[in-house]
This record gives C-alpha cells, sequence and structure tokens, in this order.
C-alpha cells in the first residue's frame, strides 16, 4: 500500500461516508444502514430465526441454499445495533474501493487483513458520522446514555470507542464485563488494563446502585454506565484527568 498518514486515512473515509449519507437524504441521526445498503447498493434483505437455519450437509441430508453475493440474512433476534452493523460493513465494502483510490492505493491489491482493518473503521465512521458524532457528544456532555438515544444504530460499545476518536485531550475506555476488565484503551497512550482508583470507585458505585455514576479521585474524573439488556453484566467506563 502506499504511505499515508492516519489523519488521511480518516479524513479519506470521512470524505468517503459523506456521498453516501448525501444520497441516502440522511442529514442528521440515526443512521439506517439498512435502508442504505438497500437503496444505495441494491442489496435484498432477508430475515431468519435460529430455527429457520437448516442443518449442516451429512450424507443423506439436505444441501443449505446457497446465498446470493447481493443478499444479506439478518437475525431478527439480532438488536437493532446489531443488524445495521452487519449492514453497514457491506456498505463499506462497497466504499472501499474510492476510499482506497483517494489514499493512492489501487483497489484490489490490499491485504485480506488490511481490507478487513479498513472495514473495521469505516463502519463506525458511516454509523456514528465523524461531523456530527463530534457535534452531539460534547452536546450531550459525552453521556453514553444521551448519546445513545440519538445514535440507536450504533452499539454502547461503538459510540464508547468513538469517543477516542474525536477527544483532543487524555481520555481512557474501559469495558468491565461481570466484574472482569475486558479491554482499556486510551487515545494518546496504550492504557493497560489496571483501573485506577476513581475508576474502581465508579466501578462500585455502579455496582451498588445500578445506575449511572459520576466519581472525581486522585486527579481523575469518571463517567460510568450499566449496560442493558447484555448476557452479563457489563459497564462502560470513560476516565479523563483533572490537569491536561
Amino acid at each position: 500500500m502506499s504511505d499515508f498518514s492516519a489523519e488521511d486515512l480518516f479524513d479519506a473515509i470521512d470524505r468517503g461516508v459523506q456521498p453516501l449519507l448525501e444520497r441516502g437524504g440522511m442529514t442528521e441521526p440515526p443512521v439506517d444502514a439498512i435502508l442504505l445498503v438497500q437503496e444505495q447498493f441494491d442489496y435484498r434483505i432477508t430475515f431468519a430465526e435460529d430455527q429457520d437455519e437448516e442443518p449442516p450437509p451429512g450424507r443423506f441430508g439436505p444441501r443449505p441454499r446457497r446465498q446470493n453475493a447481493r443478499e444479506i440474512v439478518l437475525r431478527i433476534e439480532q438488536s437493532d445495533a446489531g443488524q445495521n452493523a452487519v449492514c453497514a460493513r457491506a456498505c463499506a465494502r462497497e466504499l472501499l474501493p474510492e476510499i482506497l483510490r483517494r489514499l493512492g492505493v489501487v483497489p484490489g491489491t490490499e491485504t485480506r487483513s488490511g481490507q478487513n482493518q479498513l472495514l473495521g473503521l469505516i463502519v463506525p465512521r458511516l454509523l456514528l458520522p465523524t461531523r456530527w458524532f463530534s457535534r452531539d457528544a460534547r452536546k450531550a456532555g459525552f453521556d453514553l446514555m444521551r448519546l445513545k438515544e440519538h445514535y440507536p444504530t450504533a452499539s454502547y460499545e461503538m459510540i464508547a470507542a468513538r469517543m477516542l476518536d474525536i477527544a483532543e485531550d487524555p481520555l481512557i475506555i474501559a469495558v468491565i464485563d461481570d466484574g472482569i476488565v475486558a479491554s482499556r484503551r486510551g487515545n494518546l497512550a496504550a492504557a493497560g488494563k489496571k483501573l485506577t482508583a476513581a475508576e474502581q470507585l465508579c466501578l462500585e458505585q455502579i455496582r451498588e446502585q445500578g445506575e449511572p455514576q459520576t466519581t472525581r479521585q486522585a486527579g481523575w474524573t469518571v463517567q460510568g454506565w450499566p449496560i442493558p439488556d447484555g448476557p452479563f453484566s457489563r459497564i462502560i467506563l470513560r476516565a479523563v484527568p483533572d490537569e491536561v
């Protein structure tokens, strides 16, 4: 691939996403990726339940139905955010050649891993467009629950991760599953998985109260949110130093 900076990459993605949103008539959140992939890229959407799945082909069993290349099968059990993520990835795949050309890369010359990494960057910037999200996150005081109301087609985890992208000052996002730190990322440096005293205090208060909390301790301010409707207890923390 050609040499380009992270800023060049993100700019190329944002510039590639914006015309798609405009063609789809989407000028404010939420982004409906299910509608976009159908109307802009002529994909067919079908819905299936788990019990609708055919058994794997055996010696005497039927062969599974072959899925059309431009067909997306969504599970009705999936959340709205989950269904939109699948469709957003299909949109991202369609946008990828033009984004690569903007970066001086000949489409088709990228590696499979490089392609997957790029798709993983395009999807959140499609569901949470940088210009909109940067404005709305600051207006909402970076409150995850308020932002989820604005962007229901994106998951809580995607919204929290996008906070790292737009932050200008140091920021750490931690995801805790059943009391275990599943991930902890900083926007300016590696964060490690050890929680600060302020994060630990916020975590404990959320466990006790069962609702969002904000704590301040030892030079850090932490916002924390219990995530509803998951298969396990998930809490997301946003930590910023009081002095930069």
